[in-house]
């Protein structure tokens, strides 16, 4: 009988593989680099993970749990609650930044895999959509985000992350998400 996987090593590993691709892509992607830059060997990310997709399922999972963490604390950073326009103008500001393409550039690889093969990469799709909603929910604009809400929030803002990856265009991307903010506010109190 095979001896289950230590779990401490497994998230190591996956914290670890996470930094690796956020440094490197995923476009050359094999197992063994990585193993090697992990100090493991490609049979131990197997044994571990199942398998290259599964990896990259963990991989994304570990991104979204600190982007998660970030937003988190920002969120909890005031005893007031934050509105969306708020929200909206802080994360442009946090990660449209040299720094913060890594992460981006990632998401959007994840992406495009998920868009060929969306069984291999369950919630890659899916997740964003309701956490917009969470989101919308947790600023107090509206008790629960309707679909077309949490729909505009992140198409908005996904394509805006992806232009800034494409362009660098900081400022153009900057006065599009003002103006959604602004228009996020008017809402808000127009329907109140």
């Amino acid at each position: 009988m095979a001896r289950p996987p230590d779990l401490r090593t497994r998230a190591l590993l996956r914290a670890k593989a996470a930094d690796y691709v956020l440094a490197h892509g995923l476009s050359d992607l094999t197992l063994r680099p990585l193993a090697k830059a992990l100090k493991t060997n490609a049979r131990m990310l197997v044994y571990h993970f199942g398998s290259r997709e599964g990896l990259l399922r963990e991989i994304l999972s570990c991104v979204r749990e600190r982007e998660d963490a970030r937003i988190q604390s920002w969120l909890a950073s005031r005893k007031t609650p934050r509105t969306m326009g708020q929200f909206l103008r802080w994360l442009w500001k946090e990660s449209a930044t040299p720094g913060r393409r890594p992460a981006l550039r990632l998401l959007f690889e994840l992406y495009a895999l998920a868009l060929r093969n969306p069984r291999e990469y369950p919630g890659v799709l899916e997740d964003p959509f309701a956490y917009w909603q969470k989101l919308s929910a947790k600023t107090g604009d509206a008790a629960k985000a309707d679909d077309v809400e949490a729909t505009l929030l992140l198409a908005v803002t996904r394509g805006l992350l992806l232009d800034y990856c494409a362009t660098g265009d900081y400022a153009r991307g900057e006065r599009t998400i003002e103006a959604l903010a602004q228009f996020v506010e008017w809402h808000a109190t127009s329907t109140r």
